[in-house]
């Protein structure tokens, strides 16, 4: 079983997490090896989609991010993922560029955390 302390310790709302999975901890379990293991390919892809300057392409990833992080309970990536995805919508160039760095070095230190914690 996930270490739910661990993952609430880095601000990880377990609860809504399980909430969002039936209250079933395999199937919240599963949710949280599902993300770590979208997660690269997601960092890759924000990667990606920034240095082509791919507003539409970075804005996609950014709501799937966003959808996924509220899901397991990660509101704090989540949050930023929305202004990232609302920032693309409006093609705001400027704010994507200011918050991208954080956003990335957020989500890489949380699959780290879920590395740890599965």
């Amino acid at each position: 079983m996930a270490n739910l302390e661990a993952l609430r310790e880095y601000g990880i709302d377990t609860d809504e997490g399980l909430a969002c999975c039936a209250d079933d901890p395999a199937f919240y379990e599963e949710m949280l090896g599902e993300f770590l293991s979208e997660g690269e390919e997601r960092l890759a892809e924000l990667r990606a989609f920034f240095k082509a300057r791919d507003w539409k392409g970075y804005t996609i990833c950014a709501h799937s991010v966003k959808s996924t992080s509220r899901m397991i309970g990660a509101k704090a990536l989540s949050e930023r993922a929305r202004e990232l995805e609302l920032a693309g919508k409006a093609e705001d160039a400027a704010a994507i560029e200011g918050a991208h760095a954080a956003f990335l070095a957020e989500y890489a230190a949380l699959l780290d955390t879920l590395r740890a914690a599965l």
